[in-house]
């Protein structure tokens, strides 16, 4: 049986797709690589239009997940890409013995996908936010928990210095030598800043959990710009170093900047596998929960509605007086919003078995 990879998208608000593999031959070892494609807009007939980009080079190439070098358990598999990019991608899977794309030589030309298998769908999310007239997210960057899976922040970016491979330079005095010797180093990973503005408290927290989380524990993340026009940061998997926030204006105590000083990683690295990020998909979970309207006294009802498995639930519930309501429980939960809205209401749902999937609502 000839390899074969398919890939289905789940949902708008988890930014999520399922891969399928069919072929595999249990035992043997195979790379799964994403590749982005080129949106060339619609056509005549309104139908988005989309091609290879050329030169074909290996910045478009990033591994999903742990997935180079993989051991095949079945001879199918079944899994989530917890990190696909907003911007149009197709989804590639050769065996490791074979030349995968992070071992090819871009200076003979683009690599050739006849090697393995390429997927026939297209993934593209910021088109598909687009054609139903929701907010493109142009300007905004989407920070990705590559530890939490399924979760995500989408801020809007102010500032961008860097990346550049940055030089250090030092002068050393030698004994003997009137004049000092200059000793310099060049950083072979890039480095810079980001500056991100948050406009309430929940997306703060969002954000502080993923590139600076309580427990102290630093880990990757990925930054995806969200529009479709390439940004230095697009698809970029970075170690933050440091964090500073501070107010953006005394009007608004819930506005705020958060800079985040980044090393890059390597994004050819295949991340280790992680809990939930499991390779046999039987009854993933699907968040989803409903909100009541409003009693005489302003209370609502937050009902859970979730499907598959899972024994996690994570509420996080926004409001406008600079408070954020968290359960743990599955509920229900009331709550009752302070101020003008909207108000977002959030849902994680799933458990160490069979990962993470996320629902958010806005409230008006």
């Amino acid at each position: 049986m000839a390899l074969g990879i398919s890939v289905t998208k789940e949902d708008l608000e988890t930014l999520t797709t399922r891969v399928a593999l069919t072929g595999l031959v249990v035992g043997d070892r195979y790379d799964v690589h994403r590749v982005q494609y080129r949106n060339l807009g619609k056509d005549d007939t309104g139908v988005r239009r989309y091609e290879r980009e050329l030169p074909d080079r290996r910045a478009l190439w990033s591994s999903v997940g742990h997935r180079v070098g993989w051991e095949a358990p079945a001879t199918t598999a079944t899994f989530r890409d917890f990190e696909c990019p907003t911007r149009p991608t197709k989804y590639y899977v050769v065996r490791t013995d074979d030349v995968s794309p992070h071992e090819w030589d871009f200076g003979d030309g683009k690599y050739p996908t006849s090697l393995g298998a390429l997927s026939t769908e297209l993934v593209h999310w910021q088109g598909d936010l687009a054609d139903i007239n929701a907010d493109p997210g142009e300007g905004h960057v989407l920070v990705r928990s590559v530890h939490e899976l399924a979760h995500y922040a989408d801020s809007c970016l102010v500032e961008m210095d860097g990346p550049t491979y940055t030089a250090r330079v030092n002068e050393v005095a030698v004994m003997g030598n009137e004049y000092p010797v200059v000793v310099a180093d060049t950083r072979e990973a890039r480095r810079g800043s980001v500056t991100l503005m948050v406009r309430n408290l929940g997306q703060y927290n969002a954000l502080r959990r993923i590139v600076f989380p309580a427990s102290g524990k630093i880990r990757p993340v990925l930054l995806q710009g969200g529009g479709d026009a390439t940004l230095l940061l697009d698809d970029m998997r970075v170690i933050p170093l440091d964090v500073e926030v501070e107010q953006a204006t005394p009007a608004n105590a819930d506005l705020r900047y958060v800079t985040i000083d980044y090393v890059e990683a390597d994004p050819s690295a295949p991340l280790v596998a992680r809990s939930g990020d499991n390779d046999s998909l039987v009854d993933p979970p699907n968040a989803a929960f409903t909100v009541s309207a409003p009693d005489v006294n302003g209370w609502r009802t937050l009902t859970d509605t979730s499907t598959g498995l899972g024994d996690d639930w994570e509420w996080t519930v926004d409001n406008t007086s600079n408070k954020v309501g968290k359960f743990y429980t599955q509920g229900p939960h009331k709550v009752r919003f302070v101020g003008a809205g909207p108000h977002t209401v959030k849902l994680r749902f799933g458990g160490s078995g069979a990962g993470y999937n996320t629902r958010a609502k806005v409230v008006p």
